[in-house]
């Protein structure tokens, strides 16, 4: 009897430092990503999305940003992605690019800034690590056809406009 109320303590011990813990970590980490139009062209339209949450389409002006905030999963094996699709009026297109994943970006927010191209990711210190679009052309029956490789391929902008 004695040892079934020791083990019954040890084990409520071992769950509330776990809960707590997660709790902590729950609270704790929160990312925040920031996408910066930098297309020549008067806006873009972007959806972003995760397996769990869509934030809807939204229409950013030239020189506008967009900004999201969330808390990565805290489920050990379960890593948190957003991606976003990108159109604009010049471009019937619709490309894509991963704003954030966790295996890639950890607990740090993301800054993008998003050309022709591409996006690209600011670093520290003014680097920027950027990556090509995956992109779809839309065929006659409405459904969408890939144009190339899914395959994310980093490039270096000829020339990155400073503004």
């Amino acid at each position: 009897m004695a040892a079934s109320n020791s083990v019954t303590l040890k084990f409520s011990i071992l769950l509330i430092i776990l809960l707590t813990f997660e709790a902590t970590q729950t609270t704790a980490r929160r990312v925040t990503v920031t996408i910066i139009n930098r297309l020549p062209a008067p806006y873009f339209q972007l959806r972003c999305q995760s397996k769990d949450n869509d934030l809807k389409v939204h229409n950013i002006q030239y020189g506008g940003s967009y900004i999201f905030s969330f808390q990565p999963s805290v489920i050990i094996l379960k890593t948190t992605l957003f991606f976003c699709s990108f159109r604009w009026p010049s471009d019937p297109r619709r490309h894509y690019l991963n704003v954030y994943d966790e295996d890639r970006d950890g607990p740090k927010n993301c800054v993008w800034e998003i050309y022709i191209d591409g996006g690209c990711l600011n670093k520290k210190k003014n680097k920027k690590r950027c990556f090509r679009w995956r992109s779809i052309q839309p065929n006659a029956y409405n459904t969408s056809k890939t144009a190339r490789s899914n395959r994310v391929a980093e490039w270096k902008p000829a020339h990155i406009p400073i503004f």
